[in-house]
């Protein structure tokens, strides 16, 4: 299990890595308590073990909801609107101590960012016919190294 934004100290290691803690932003709980999307499989005394043993944390109480997956709507026209979204449970976590959220990431300043663009773009040709050339990519990859290299 591995929680987005809270790296874990370096005597404990994550053995599930097929569980995901993503930690969710909510403005309107309190200080001391947090919020976590989790898999429907995870139970609070998962949560409170995982949260103690990795991550030292001292945990007070632990509220679960479960959330239903939302299936697209089909429209009178016959075309499916919207998307699926799989089933989740949200948990919120009630610590001892107050806790700061980590500081939002700049979109900019990610390496992953420029790539998505050009995976957009890619995806939009396809869709349109046109056949994608990974040749194309990997040179504009290569132009934008040189230029930066070159200031």
């Amino acid at each position: 299990m591995v929680i987005v934004g809270i790296e874990p100290t370096e005597q404990n290691e994550v053995q599930n890595h097929y569980n995901l803690f993503k930690l969710v932003r909510a403005p309107n709980l309190a200080p001391n308590q947090v919020a976590f999307r989790i898999p429907p499989n995870v139970n609070k005394l998962d949560i409170r073990d995982y949260l103690t043993h990795i991550y030292q944390i001292k945990v007070v109480d632990v509220r679960t909801m479960n959330y239903a997956a939302k299936r697209p709507v089909r429209k009178r026209d016959g075309a499916m609107r919207g998307k699926y979204v799989s089933k989740y449970k949200k948990a919120i976590v009630t610590l001892c101590d107050n806790f700061k959220y980590p500081p939002i990431p700049d979109k900019q300043s990610l390496d992953e960012y420029e790539d998505r663009a050009e995976i957009t773009r890619m995806n939009f040709r396809r869709l349109r016919g046109w056949k994608p050339r990974p040749q194309r990519i990997n040179m504009r990859k290569k132009e934008r190294y040189e230029k930066f290299n070159d200031y």
